[in-house]
């Protein structure tokens, strides 16, 4: 009897550290057009809190240190500060230019935030939450490749140190450097290493070592109007500096390039293959060694991300213009199914799937992600390939956040 009642006492315990854990998950989606931010817990699939942002027109919500996330607001010259656990916005920190996205550094709690009609990036020291430098381009470019009039992509930090502004309009990777000393910040440019088209963001191989740690992918959007495709281009950082190694433009025998623009790419959990999805609904797997595409896969129509599930060697694609998201066989590079989650989109000015998706790490059975023009957020069963819940929201537009488990 003594042994039972502990096992008890045991799974009681586990069970009420399980549900403490679980509570603190929550999924963020910003809806820029009731400049609100939508929160929820994923393993239950209710709606936490609906906050009203300070700024205007909520869209990135990126994660900035271990208790807070910024709410980019790209028609304010500011970012929201919202606590991650008590889901209160506790204010702004001011900007010289409007928002494009936010790239945390963990190691040295420094934030990148780019810009949207400047080629510029502010620097913010999260721990007090304080801008301590702009740098970039002060002009006003409009870029004319795939991708719409963003100046910049998503800032990337290559080092703890070293960070690049992806600047749209000139075709260029800005490579700079912040240096510390006696409690003070510098930052100076290293570097500008041109690029065939305008890049959206940027990928690091995971699990490399040795000199591949230092080779770094570019998203090719592509220039539909110059007859570009879009594609891959693998480059190094070395002595302080970036060199271009290999591109690799997609094959468009059968394509029209005018259909074709790339927006995100996704390393396979082997750290060899590229996975990059393209407008007119093809996913190219690309071998990063020989640089070579190994399968084209249909997926939908605006392919714009594919997430990785490691556990169950499977990849979900998100089909911004579709009206399905599609599932990869990861051992085969092979389409597995198509999930129908939403009606088509109401304007072509809006998506019907969202920029964000995730998995629970615990349970990678449940992927989660929204049907932005529908208002809804969805949860898949990956053993039923079917949608399990969702929470509707009418008159809402979750379109892009983060989630954190």
């Amino acid at each position: 009897m003594r042994k039972t009642v502990l096992l008890i006492s045991i799974l009681s315990t586990f069970n009420i550290q399980s549900a403490i854990a679980h509570s603190h998950s929550t999924g963020f989606y910003a809806d820029k057009e009731n400049n609100q931010v939508v929160t929820f817990q994923p393993q239950t699939m209710k709606l936490k809190e609906v906050l009203n942002t300070i700024g205007d027109s909520p869209y990135p919500i990126d994660k900035a240190g271990l208790e807070q996330v910024y709410v980019t607001t790209r028609n304010t010259q500011s970012l929201d500060i919202l606590a991650s656990k008590s889901l209160e916005i506790g204010g702004v920190i001011p900007l010289t230019h409007f928002p494009r996205s936010v790239t945390y550094n963990k190691n040295k709690r420094l934030a990148a935030v780019s810009g949207t009609k400047k080629a510029v990036t502010s620097i913010i020291d999260t721990t007090t939450n304080e801008v301590i430098a702009t740098v970039g381009n002060e002009r006003v470019l409009v870029p004319s490749d795939f991708g719409g009039s963003l100046a910049t992509g998503h800032p990337f930090w290559l080092t703890d140190s070293q960070f690049l502004i992806l600047d749209r309009a000139r075709r260029t990777l800005e490579l700079y450097e912040v240096k510390t000393g006696q409690g003070e910040y510098s930052i100076s440019h290293k570097y500008t290493l041109p690029t065939p088209t305008s890049v959206h963001h940027i990928l690091a191989a995971p699990n490399s070592t040795g000199a591949q740690k230092n080779v770094f992918y570019a998203v090719l959007e592509g220039a539909p109007k110059q007859g570009i495709a879009p594609g891959i281009m693998a480059f190094e950082l070395s002595d302080r500096k970036i060199y271009q190694r290999q591109i690799k433009l997609m094959p468009t025998t059968k394509v029209d390039v005018k259909d074709m623009g790339a927006h995100h790419a996704s390393f396979h959990p082997d750290g060899v293959h590229i996975y990059l999805g393209s407008n007119e609904g093809k996913t190219y797997v690309i071998n990063k060694v020989s640089m070579e595409i190994v399968s084209v896969i249909d997926t939908g129509t605006g392919n714009g991300h594919t997430t990785m599930i490691p556990g169950r060697m499977l990849a979900v694609s998100t089909n911004h213009s579709d009206t399905f998201m599609t599932v990869i066989d990861l051992n085969s590079h092979t389409k597995l199914a198509n999930i129908e989650v939403s009606p088509p989109a109401s304007s072509n000015s809006r998506k019907t799937q969202s920029h964000t998706s995730s998995f629970d790490p615990k349970n990678d059975r449940y992927f989660y992600t929204a049907a932005s023009d529908d208002g809804r957020i969805i949860e898949i069963d990956l053993e039923t390939l079917s949608i399990s819940r969702e929470i509707d929201m009418p008159g809402s537009y979750p379109i892009q956040g983060t989630y954190i488990w």
